[in-house]
């Protein structure tokens, strides 16, 4: 019986991390398209980052040919997931999910040396913000899909650098 209450007890501290933890992983370009010189130094990542009340995008990566400063700016289309979870039920199944698409974006302007400079941008977050739960149940954020990722990169009038990547669904 003892060792029953041992498992349940970290059955439970298991679901509470799980429940807390954060997934992120990165993805390479599917295709690379630059105009005036402007190209990437190796290959640019993207990471989606989703935890159960927030998700986002990071792009990282460097570039040459760019002059003195150039902007990054990363983009894609978002299928999301909201549901609600009742404190008191077991197995925390979330109930009442809508979904919804939103655009998310982020721009981040960057200085170079001698035409060489690395970005770090990151889109604006999707969270549970505004989606309310009857009852005291708590919002949760079930899943995001992310798809139509564009990171573009611009220098000058005539500078442009454009990498896609695949759907991505932490």
């Amino acid at each position: 019986m003892r060792l029953k209450k041992r498992y349940l007890g970290l059955a439970a501290l298991i679901g509470a991390v799980a429940a807390i933890s954060t997934v992120a992983f990165a993805v390479g370009p599917t295709s690379v398209t630059q105009t005036g010189g402007l190209h990437f130094v190796g290959s640019p990542d993207v990471t989606a980052t989703k935890s159960s009340t927030s998700a986002s995008l990071t792009a990282t990566g460097e570039v040459a040919g760019a002059g003195t400063s150039a902007t990054a700016t990363l983009s894609a289309n978002a299928d999301v997931t909201r549901g609600c979870i009742n404190k008191g039920s077991k197995d925390q199944q979330p109930s009442g999910l809508k979904r919804s698409t939103t655009v998310v974006s982020g721009t981040q302007t960057f200085n170079t040396r001698s035409g060489r400079g690395t970005f770090n941008v990151s889109t604006t977050p999707i969270t549970t913000a505004g989606f309310t739960c009857p009852d005291g149940m708590t919002p949760v954020l079930v899943s995001v899909t992310f798809t139509d990722v564009t990171l573009t990169i611009t220098s000058g009038s005539s500078k442009t650098l454009t990498a896609t990547f695949p759907d991505i669904d932490p």
